[in-house]
Formats: C-alpha cells, structure tokens, sequence
C-alpha cells in the first residue's frame, strides 16, 4: 500500500506545485509597444556579451552587425580589427573584413575569448585560462582549471588593461595575469558558491571593474567593495548601477554599492535592463516593458509580444527569438 501511496503522493504535489506557480501581472498598462524590425533568422546562441543568428550574423552591444560566421560557430567577442566566434573542440575563426578570415584550431573547447592586438586571451570550457600568440597561436601562458560544477550561459569574456590580463572564471573569480612577465599576479574570489557562479558581467567604467555572479556584485575602484544580491540582471553606466534581481526587484545603487532605491514586482522574472539618459526599460517574462525613472520612484507599464526562443540585450534595444524591440 505504501508504495502505491508513495508515487502518487509525488505526483499529487508535482501538479500542486505546477498549478500553484504565479506570474507577474500588472494592474494596468499603458498600451502596446509596437516592434521595430522583424529578422529573417533566429538566435541561436546567446553569451555574455553577444549573439549569433541561425544564418551567421551576430548581435552585438551595439546591435546587429555586419559580420557573418560559418554555420555551427558561436559568436564571442568583436573588436576595432577582428571577430571571433567559437566551435566546439578548439577550433576558432576569426573575420577582419570580407576578405580577410584565419582559422586557429586549440586543444579544446573555448568558453571565452578577447583579442588585443596579437594577444588572444581564453577561458576554456573547462575554466582553463591561457594567452596565445594570435598570429601562431602558440601558448604564452596557462593557469590549470580550477573546477566549475555548473555555469550559466552568459559567459563573460576578458578584458585588457595596459599590460594586464583580467580573467572572469567559471567558478566565480578575476584572475589578473601580467601577460609581459607571463606571471599571475593576484586571484580575488567574486562569490563562491557551488552551482552556477561564473561571472555573468564583467566591465571597465571610469577605471573601476566591476564584475557580477548570480550570488553577488564586485567592484574595485577607488575602494574594493562586495554586495550579497540575486542579481537576474545589471546595468552599469557613468551616472549608476541598476539591477533586476531573482525576487523581482529593481534596484538603483551607486557605484560603491551602496542601495539608493529598490522596488518590487511580484511575481516578475526579468529578461534584461537598458538604461537610457533619463529612463531605465526593463524586460519582463510575459511579455511587459517597465518603464520607471533612475530613481525607481514611479514605474508605467507597457504590452509587447514577446516571441518564444532566445532573449539579447544590446545598449538601445531588446532582441527576442528573430524580432527586434528599440527602445533608446
């Protein structure tokens, strides 16, 4: 009796749970935000900081771009001189222009690639991290894996500074490398849980880093600080910090991490954030824009259809599946 009873149970609270599970749904919206454009190809890939079309175009921060990779790459960083995109097993193909492309095939997969001058800095799927010789691709550096259990696909990439390498791993550090002397200078632990904890943010604004896990905030300027926070979702500019959080929250924070203002949505589960001047738009799961000043002091709420498949968002809009929603 009790092993029938038992199964049955499980599946009486499964469908309890399902049933019982609730949405966002505000009181009242302003209207409808009609889309901007309309894509023949969809996404397929998403990153940190890019995406990749089913056709090979990518997106960008900047929005979508002229570039186009072979089928089966994934798109990962852009610079002023080169693209990069990724395929499983090491192999990397980078594009300068339409006449000009190389291949460089590494040892394994790469999660996260950046390119300065001809210095190619790599986090391997593995949260190997190494620098190459662009051109030869021969080994400069290599610091061993450290493990990582489980990583969310947003994937940060490295970033440059004079001579220094700035690594975001997988298990939620920023390893800083002096890619001239070849030599590891400092390891600063960002958060360190156990599941899904790589660095998802990473950036220079105003010669501080700031760096982001889905456990907390980090930045290092003037001071070093850490902030405990459920961050879904950031945006860092010049005037401020602004976060959508797991609980549904929006908060505003200075660049010290310190909260100004936070306001909660029931129920809300955030897509992306795009500050604009005056404005912060955020992107919600069923299909709502909240539109709400700097400060939080007051919100509107608009209608748009959210297609299903992919979520991107570059600096002045919203690309969801293959359709496109501008907003600044």
């Amino acid at each position: 009796m009790l092993k029938t009873f038992l199964p049955v149970l499980a599946f009486a609270l499964l469908f309890l749970g399902c049933s019982s599970k609730e949405y966002y749904k505000p009181q009242n919206t302003e209207g409808s935000l009609p889309l901007t454009d309309r894509f023949d190809s969809h996404i397929t890939e998403i990153s940190g900081e890019n995406a990749t079309l089913e056709d090979g175009r990518v997106i960008t921060k900047k929005g979508l771009d002229l570039t186009r990779f072979p089928k089966g790459y994934r798109f990962v960083f852009k610079n002023e001189e080169w693209s990069l995109a990724v395929k499983t097993g090491g192999e990397i193909f980078a594009v300068k222009n339409e006449n000009e492309s190389k291949a460089l095939h590494l040892p394994k997969t790469v999660a996260a690639a950046a390119l300065k001058g001809n210095l190619l800095a790599v986090i391997f799927a593995d949260n190997e991290l190494a620098l190459y010789d662009f051109n030869s691709a021969e080994l400069i550096f290599k610091e061993p894996a450290s493990e990582s259990t489980a990583v969310d696909m947003r994937i940060a990439n490295p970033r440059f500074l004079n001579e220094l390498v700035l690594f975001p791993t997988l298990d939620g550090k920023i390893v800083i490398v002096n890619a001239e002397t070849k030599t590891l200078l400092r390891t600063i632990i960002v958060s360190s849980e156990q599941y899904f904890n790589n660095i998802i943010y990473f950036n220079m604004i105003d010669d501080a880093l700031y760096a982001v896990t889905p456990y907390k905030i980090y930045t290092l300027g003037e001071k070093e600080s850490r902030i405990e926070i459920e961050a879904r979702n950031v945006r860092v500019d010049t005037k401020g910090i602004w976060v959508a959080t797991k609980q549904g929250e929006l908060v505003s924070m200075t660049h010290s991490l310190e909260i100004i203002s936070r306001k909660k949505f029931p129920f809300a589960h955030f897509l992306g954030l795009i500050v604009t001047d005056e404005l912060l738009y955020a992107a919600e799961k069923n299909g709502y824009i909240i539109v709400t000043p700097h400060d939080l002091s007051s919100s509107k709420v608009y209608d748009f259809s959210l297609e299903d498949g992919f979520f991107y968002t570059s600096d002045e809009g919203f690309y969801f599946d293959n359709v496109y929603l501008k907003v600044k």
